[in-house]
């Protein structure tokens, strides 16, 4: 189809799970999606309406992993 479109960066949307890249807006027949722009194989929403917040859920990173549960301090 079209080339996929650019998200603007004013809007929140978090990277790809799979490879960091910041995710971009496809066409297909079936109406437009967001994608991976790195890999068809990474994850992509169900095509319809541009559904950026099904895409945070899904590429959100757990908190467990991204929080430091010891506190370094010296003493």
């Amino acid at each position: 189809m079209a080339e996929p479109i650019q998200i603007q960066p004013n809007i929140h949307c978090e990277p790809c799970k799979e490879c960091g890249a910041r995710p971009v807006i496809a066409q297909n027949r079936k109406g437009f999606m967001v994608t991976c722009p790195t890999s068809k194989k990474h994850y992509a929403t169900a095509p319809g309406l541009v559904n950026i917040d099904e895409w945070n859920r899904f590429n959100k990173k757990s908190p467990l992993l991204t929080s430091n549960p010891y506190n370094s301090k010296a003493s």
